[in-house]
């Protein structure tokens, strides 16, 4: 008999990385000027969160469930807030706070999920490494941020010189 509660943790955030990989393609696709080289930065994120959606799907397959790969309503109203937000503050900036706010939201739904007291042991270990990988590239894309905030931040007239 299929562990449901397991299939439906990993269904979630198999939804919500897939979610991801949507955003971080739409962000690296937008980046242009001089921050265009942040686009494949972007690119290779989506590209890495498309492997962890493959690894959440086979885990639902073996546990005799069907991985819900369609997309979400989440990811609908996201890409309409991350394009609003662009319209808002355009630039580089604007697509780095996208996806910092992203990429940190994600983290924190694989956190929830390892609190989780009813997950098995083996689709704890397949979250735990999903999660350590997410969790590390998260910070780098939130030093990217802080880096694009102080480059904004010097160049603005109220900085010292």
């Amino acid at each position: 008999m299929p562990n449901r509660h397991d299939i439906h943790v990993l269904n979630t955030l198999l939804g919500a990385t897939l979610d991801s990989a949507g955003r971080l393609d739409q962000i690296a696709g937008e980046s242009t000027g001089p921050g265009a080289g942040r686009g494949s930065l972007f690119a290779a994120l989506a590209e890495e969160r498309r492997q962890i959606a493959r690894t959440l799907s086979d885990s639902v397959t073996a546990l005799g469930g069907q991985p819900d790969v369609g997309d979400s309503i989440l990811a609908k109203a996201q890409r309409a807030v991350l394009d609003v937000r662009h319209a808002l503050m355009p630039g580089e900036a604007g697509l780095v706070d996208a996806a910092d706010r992203g990429e940190a939201a994600l983290d924190r739904r694989f956190e929830a999920a390892l609190a989780d007291e009813r997950i098995s042991a083996t689709t704890r270990e397949t979250l735990r490494r999903a999660h350590a990988l997410i969790h590390r590239e998260t910070a780098e894309v939130h030093d990217l941020r802080r880096s694009v905030d102080s480059q904004r931040d010097a160049s603005s007239g109220l900085y010292p010189q």
